[in-house]
């Protein structure tokens, strides 16, 4: 299994976290999904020698050899992508916005291309990928975009729960205005799809929250359960999907609901996704499901403010790996059912 990695902001700390995972990634010695380790290999899309200039100034020994970027036992190619961008941690600058870009653009490219099995994505800063002519609100709609895929369905998960998006990154004025029955039915789908196919659920049991404190109260605080939610899950219902709700987003948290499904579709961004992060400690990992490519990356930014100090947890960026693995291995599974005779 081949698996490459967009470089992320040069000067956060991505390549520190990614770096410690792959470290720690073959001295688990672990096996997944009956793979060893040495059947998976890296590549990292990015400039070979800001990288050098990163774990110099980090203070971290690497051994670079013919473009190759040895890590114990991995020999993970860095393949150019960008122009070099001087390494200052914490700051941000244009360089470093163009050089992330040209490596999830040059990640992708190859990916789309069948040369990797799946794509990682380390931190980047929207504003400074936005100095560098950036023109998506981040990684999920770009590489939406490319695939000519209208709504990618972004997850973030743990082991266990697993959190999809009615919508992503927009304001909170405009939620409303972007939840439609259609739509919704359509993210539901491609979040039972996902939960079958990329987590290899059989029968996966989902969630729906409401848009509004205690899920509109019967319409006393907020119309969009009655005219929008419920008729979208009474719907899918009848498709013998097996979906709930909708759910008081604070209820349906605090009292430990979400043990009892599979998934749970928020109606926006941070709705979902603080519960998520604190569920997941650090852990978490962020999926794009609905892509034609595997995705995934840690679920957190760039740390500008520790950037430089060697201090990063890199497990998020570890279960990443993790999970790209498992899920390029459920859809060769069901691509080799589909195809045999």
């Amino acid at each position: 299994m081949k698996i490459i990695f967009s470089m992320g902001d040069c000067n956060g700390i991505g390549l520190e976290v990614w770096y410690k995972a792959i470290t720690d990634f073959q001295k688990s010695n672990s096996k997944l999904n009956n793979k060893k380790n040495e059947d998976i290999s890296f590549s990292i899309a990015g400039n070979l020698r800001t990288i050098e200039e990163y774990f110099e100034k980090l203070k971290i020994k690497i051994n670079i050899s013919d473009n190759n970027l040895i890590v114990g036992n991995f020999i993970c190619p860095i393949i150019n992508s960008g122009k070099y961008s001087k390494v200052s941690f914490g700051s941000e600058s244009k360089s470093a916005g163009e050089l992330a870009a040209s490596s999830i653009e040059k990640a992708l490219d190859l990916t789309l291309q069948n040369k990797f099995d799946a794509m990682v994505t380390l931190p980047v800063s929207k504003s400074v990928l936005y100095k560098a002519g950036w023109k998506f609100p981040g990684h999920t709609e770009m590489i939406a975009s490319v695939c000519k895929v209208k709504n990618p369905l972004m997850i973030l998960c743990t082991d266990k729960v697993r959190v999809g998006l009615a919508t992503i990154h927009i304001p909170i004025k405009e939620v409303h205005r972007n939840l439609k029955k259609s739509e919704i039915i359509n993210i539901a789908e491609k979040f039972l799809k996902s939960l079958n196919s990329d987590f290899g659920i059989k029968f996966p049991k989902i969630a729906v929250l409401g848009l509004n404190p205690h899920a509109g109260e019967s319409g006393d605080i907020g119309k969009e359960e009655i005219t929008t939610i419920i008729p979208a899950i009474e719907f899918l219902k009848k498709s013998r999907i097996n979906i709930e709700g909708p759910f008081p987003a604070d209820g349906f948290f605090g009292h430990e609901s979400f043990k009892n499904y599979d998934g749970i579709l928020a109606m926006y961004h941070d709705q979902g996704l603080i519960p998520l992060k604190l569920l997941a400690k650090g852990r978490g990992v962020n999926f794009t499901a609905g892509l034609p490519v595997v995705r995934t990356s840690p679920d957190h930014g760039t740390a500008f403010e520790i950037a430089g100090k060697n201090i990063a947890d890199h497990r998020s960026t570890l279960n990443a790996i993790k999970l790209a693995t498992i899920i390029v291995t459920n859809r060769n599974i069901i691509f080799t059912k589909m195809n045999v005779k």
